[in-house]
């Protein structure tokens, strides 16, 4: 019964402590049925003293100690991310987790509509918001390692009728968020309208028309600005004669076959079976399901992305390993610049406190992170907030408690 509990859960098959008892075992059983070994049966055993049997099983025990503690960490996930959405006040989450080995694990928490009892599932797709930029950013980086565009080319030479000489704006400066043009979704103007009419089609020269007066300071300073992913998705069909939703099919989507992965432009419609996006307003004090009321043009290549949990995951590997890209490429896309204490941002990939990839936020309704962190694959998508949720009812929130709870990453917590 102690060995069953101690063992509950531990999903551990191919661990270097069961090949290690695997061996032993079969060795044993190979001596013992082959009479010609007995003389030599003898002799091992009288040279194997108690020590060699004691050191033998503190190994072995060790092991066993080692093995599940990782299994206990693996069990505190699900535990971590019930407790996160109600202190949050998130309606639902979902949660995948690729281990070192290779191993799946896969959570689920909450409900994907509020008002009904149905609970998440694997096959819900979400909108992921920015983690869009990861799949415009490797396109442009894919150009980039054919020889079709140069990372230091100005923008001008591509789109002269939208960025000027003299801004001197690069297409590193715009994966890198350093190229100081105007943000669209800072803008009053746009706010308002966003707001008045969500259901509104935008083109991208729309959305890049709005914002605040340029800032000639190029490649200096950082800021997270949605208007240079927007400048990369027309760079990208100027570039290749084709638009970003065929590049994005036919590079990426198709190769890995990602099925359930969209960038829809022209509808607020998702495909079914899809997670409802919750608003809460603390106002009136009533949570309003969205999912159908934006158009996803709004952000078009800087969050327009539809995905699901097991898709994001094959595609989250795949970007951070240099999918469809040169060494030297690569190399550029990793190389981090510091933006603030422990957080740095690539090209189209940010490092927060070791946690590399990207996170997403669609209006509010829609969260998503896609990070790497010591060696583990993460996934969490989340449909927006329950009543009292408020910034932090995020995927970001709940991934940062999981690292910070779980005893897989705190060994002296356990």
């Amino acid at each position: 019964m102690i060995t069953q509990k101690i063992l509950k859960g531990c999903s551990v098959s191919g661990h270097p402590f069961f090949i290690c008892c695997s061996g032993v075992l079969l060795f044993v059983v190979w001596v013992s049925m082959d009479s010609r070994y007995r003389i030599y049966r003898k002799k091992m055993y009288e040279h194997w003293s108690r020590r060699g049997f004691a050191l033998l099983f503190v190994i072995l025990f060790v092991l066993m100690i080692y093995i599940c503690s990782e299994a206990a960490g693996h069990n505190d996930f699900n535990r971590i991310l019930q407790q996160a959405i109600k202190e949050l006040n998130v309606p639902g989450a979902v949660l995948m987790v690729e281990k070192p080995d290779g191993g799946i694990l896969f959570y689920r928490a909450g409900i994907r509509r509020m008002g009904s009892r149905k609970p998440m599932s694997k096959n819900l797709k979400f909108r992921v918001g920015s983690i869009t930029k990861t799949y415009v950013a490797s396109i442009v980086l894919m150009l980039a390692s054919e020889g079709r565009v140069q990372l230091d080319t100005e923008v001008h030479e591509i789109l002269p009728e939208i960025v000027s000489k003299d801004e001197h704006v690069t297409v590193r400066h715009l994966l890198q968020m350093r190229s100081s043009l105007r943000n669209f979704t800072e803008d009053a103007q746009f706010l308002k309208l966003f707001r008045e009419r969500p259901w509104m089609h935008w083109t991208p020269e729309h959305l890049l028309s709005f914002g605040n007066e340029v800032n000639y300071r190029s490649g200096r300073k950082f800021e997270y600005n949605n208007s240079n992913y927007v400048l990369l998705g027309l760079i990208i069909e100027k570039l290749t004669g084709d638009s970003f939703e065929n590049q994005v099919y036919e590079r990426i989507l198709a190769p890995l076959n990602l099925k359930s992965t969209s960038f829809p432009v022209k509808s607020a419609n998702i495909a079914e079976p899809f997670a409802r996006g919750h608003d809460y307003n603390p106002q009136t004090g009533k949570v309003i399901d969205l999912s159908l009321r934006i158009n996803p043009s709004w952000a078009w290549c800087s969050g327009n992305g539809v995905s699901t949990v097991s898709d994001l995951m094959k595609w989250n590997k795949a970007f951070l390993n240099g999918y469809g890209l040169s060494k030297r490429i690569f190399a550029e896309q990793m190389d981090f610049q510091p933006v603030a204490r422990r957080i740095s941002y690539g090209l189209g990939v940010m490092n927060k406190y070791d946690a590399v990839g990207h996170n997403g936020n669609f209006a509010g309704i829609y969260t998503a992170v896609a990070y790497r962190y010591n060696g583990y694959y993460f996934v969490i998508l989340t449909n927006g907030q329950a009543k009292g949720g408020g910034r932090k009812a995020t995927a970001e929130s709940i991934f940062w408690q999981l690292i910070d709870k779980s005893t897989l990453f705190n060994q002296s917590k356990s």
